[in-house]
């Protein structure tokens, strides 16, 4: 028995890294799900098998270290905060999209726990090395694919991760990962493959554009170069290459920094995406970490629990972030989201880890010089993923490829520092009672655990596929009833489902007025039932709003609205909600009051200032309408206006609507005018030209009309019949709409 238990612990911890490449096209967020549902029942599965291993042969008991308290301690503070925080389903269960929460806290834990316990040897740990970097190899090889344009993907390398960042934070554990290998090798050409696999890596990892990884690689390199330069005295030849090696990259990171305005650092569009970090971006991210801030001393001993920065983001949203992402559920940097999400208490414990890591890596070897757990090459390497890892989540925050490779670095640490406690190592049982008692409950505990933590997820995110490739909307109800039947944690996900299909059946005429009946019930009681759930959550009071406001259920959809602010008072986006509400509904001088509240907020948003404008035409105000046009305010930037007010049909149908012709020509004359860049296509499109032409024709000047028809003849050839026929029309006194004779 003991031999298949080591054969299923070993099985599954070699079998983890392989997730990267699994990608569950028949689940929801196909990159996220699979990864998550197969990482958690493997180390469940692991972790069980491991118990009664641990019981038979002492040697496989758990090693004890700093870091295993430190992350034992995280996962107590974490569980309060959770329990006690703004929403506990969500942070201890999370959603499909993040696929985070507590219970991935608490299987990366177990992971590392078993990883450290069991793989003894420098030859259990290079064989599992070496198994992620093969997988890297394939991971980096499709991203390559990618960026050759052979696969189809995004100019920033995602691969088989579904995202860039996370794509670069893997990345950047294999970096070192190779130079691990690099060290602990004795074979040359080992040496010289690891090399180029380091070299394929970061190129990978630049290519992804994500920004902060990339200066966490420096950041990393250079503290590994660094630390061996000064300690690794008895490694002479490598410590002459690291002393090269920091003075080669800080001089490259200087050139990169000199020459970021250069043809060849702009023609690439990730290294220019790298290159072009700008004060403006700091100022946002500085915004965001302001309003989590402001969270923070509201709550500031266990926060408001994981998965719920949202509340915070939205409680204390600033007008400045009217151009970013509206519904942020993460400060972007590992302080915010952890005193956020764990408030002091969780920050200052997790921050442990890393000290233990230190304690471990550079202070005890100073303190004790027999200490040689690791030597100078191998500390280097691991202060620098270390350092890498942690600038990049400045920036960044974690996912499930970033924490299982944290988790397999501390594991790492604990298998050559740790050790098994006298009263671990001495605890004895009886094997008839393991074989007997113990094996058997805990095998069915690992049952009833997948069964009920597991499964019921797996078959919803499936169940949600399933409804989408349905084509009898009937039966694409159906699945979705399903999917909310299986009771798994992504009910506001599978409710928001069913409102956006919704919202296009009620209004499809092709579907039978039952089955739209059907949706609009069911649709309405899960909606209902989700603001009951998840309570104070202006996302959900917005989403719901929106639906009743689709379906013309205006007095809902206003109540809705005015719940969403009440809970984020000033994000604009909303306040614009209310607006279209209220003009909806024919109150206009409150959607006036609206639209100008959302504008005055910012005066940069041109957003605002477009719907401001036209609730002006509504409100009978044009000449202030028009001067919106203009700005004195030297932040704001006219063309920018212009182009603006050019793009909408809403603004320039609003004009029209209360005949304002001049104004609506001026913006259709900046169409037909616009630059030869991503608006040319306006300059190319038959309708602005006619419609331009009609609005001359309307202000009564005939021969503007004409001349711009003649124009459009010009420059569109396929449209010079219709011109000839406009301008017939209008030559000869007749609507410009007429036949032609």
């Amino acid at each position: 028995m003991k031999d298949v238990l080591k054969w299923v612990v070993f099985a599954g911890l070699f079998t983890v890294p392989f997730l990267t490449l699994y990608v569950e096209n028949d689940y929801f967020f196909p990159y996220i799900t699979g990864k998550n549902f197969w990482f958690r029942i493997i180390v469940d599965v692991v972790f069980a098998a491991w118990i009664i291993l641990a019981l038979y042969e002492v040697k496989y008991r758990p090693k004890v270290t700093g870091i295993v308290w430190s992350f034992g301690a995280l996962l107590v503070v974490m569980f309060f905060a959770n329990l006690f925080g703004q929403h506990p389903t969500s942070s201890f269960l999370s959603n499909f999209e993040r696929m985070d929460g507590y219970v991935s806290l608490v299987h990366t834990f177990l992971y590392m726990l078993v990883l450290g316990s069991v793989l003894q040897t420098k030859e259990h740990w290079q064989r599992l090395l070496n198994t992620s970097l093969f997988v890297a190899f394939v991971v980096a090889f499709y991203g390559l694919a990618q960026y050759g344009g052979f696969i189809d993907g995004d100019s920033r390398i995602d691969s088989r991760l579904g995202n860039a960042a996370y794509m670069a934070v893997y990345m950047l554990f294999h970096v070192f990962i190779a130079f691990w290998l690099f060290v602990e090798s004795r074979n040359t050409m080992h040496k010289v493959l690891y090399s180029i696999l380091a070299v394929m890596f970061t190129f990978v990892l630049i290519e992804t554009g994500t920004r902060g990884t990339a200066i966490g690689i420096a950041v990393g390199v250079m503290v590994m170069a660094a630390y061996i330069g000064l300690f690794g005295a008895q490694f002479k030849q490598y410590r002459k290459y690291a002393l090269g090696a920091f003075l080669l990259l800080v001089l490259a990171v200087g050139a990169f920094i000199v020459g970021r305005d250069s043809t060849l650092i702009q023609s690439s569009p990730n290294l220019a995406r790298i290159a072009n970090i700008s004060l403006q971006d700091l100022e946002i991210r500085g915004i965001i970490w302001g309003a989590a801030w402001e969270g923070v001393k509201e709550r500031p001993i266990l926060g408001y629990g994981q998965s719920n920065f949202n509340y915070v983001f939205n409680e204390h949203y600033d007008p400045r972030l009217y151009a970013q992402e509206q519904w942020f559920d993460r400060s972007h940097n590992i302080f915010m989201d952890w005193l956020v999400t764990g408030g002091f208490l969780g920050l200052i414990v997790y921050l442990s880890i890393f000290g233990w890591c230190l304690w471990y890596l550079l202070v005890r070897p100073l303190i004790d010089k027999n200490d040689h757990s690791f030597d100078v090459m191998e500390r280097g390497v691991l202060l620098g993923i270390l350092a890498g890892y942690f600038t990049h989540n400045l920036v960044v925050f974690d996912n499930i490829v970033s924490y299982i490779f944290f988790a397999i670095i501390l594991a790492l640490i604990n298998a050559r520092v740790g050790v098994i406690p006298a009263k671990v190592a001495n605890f004895k049982l009886d094997n008839v009672i393991i074989t007997q008692f113990a094996a058997p409950v805990v095998a069915v505990l690992l049952v009833v655990s997948t069964y009920l933590f597991h499964v019921p997820g797996m078959q919803a995110a499936g169940d949600i596929i399933d409804a989408f490739r349905a084509e009898d909307p009937a039966k694409r109800l159906d699945y979705f009833k399903q999917a909310l039947d299986r009771d798994s944690f992504a009910y506001q996900e599978i409710t928001e489902q069913i409102a956006q299909q919704t919202m296009g059946i009620v209004r499809n005429e092709q579907v039978s007025e039952e089955v739209r009946q059907d949706y609009a019930t069911f649709t309405e009681e899960k909606l209902t039932e989700l603001t009951v759930k998840k309570p104070g959550d202006a996302r959900v009071h917005v989403f719901v709003g929106s639906y009743y406001r689709s379906t013309n259920q205006l007095e809902k959809a206003a109540e809705q609205m005015a719940l969403a602010r009440q809970y984020s008072p000033k994000k604009q986006s909303i306040i614009e909600q209310q607006g279209f509400v209220a003009l909806t509904q024919g109150k206009i001088d409150e959607s006036l009051a609206f639209f100008r509240e959302a504008y005055e907020l910012d005066t940069r948003n041109l957003e605002a200032r477009e719907y401001y404008a036209a609730a002006l035409f509504y409100a009978e105000e044009p000449e202030a309408a028009i001067a919106l046009a203009k700005s004195d305010d030297e932040r704001v930037n006219e063309e920018e206006i212009a182009r603006r007010f050019a793009a909408s049909d809403f603004l320039i149908g609003t004009a029209n609507q209360f005949g304002q012709y001049a104004f609506a020509a001026e913006l259709f004359t900046y169409r037909v005018n616009a630059a030869p860049d991503a608006s040319q296509k306006w300059a190319e499109d038959a309708q602005n030209w006619a419609t331009l032409a009609y609005l001359y024709y309307q202000l009564g000047d005939n021969e503007k009309a004409i001349s711009t028809l003649a124009t459009a003849k010009e420059k569109i050839p396929s449209f010079a019949a219709t011109a000839t026929c406009i301008t017939d029309n209008i030559e000869n006194g007749r609507a410009p709409e007429e036949p032609c004779e």
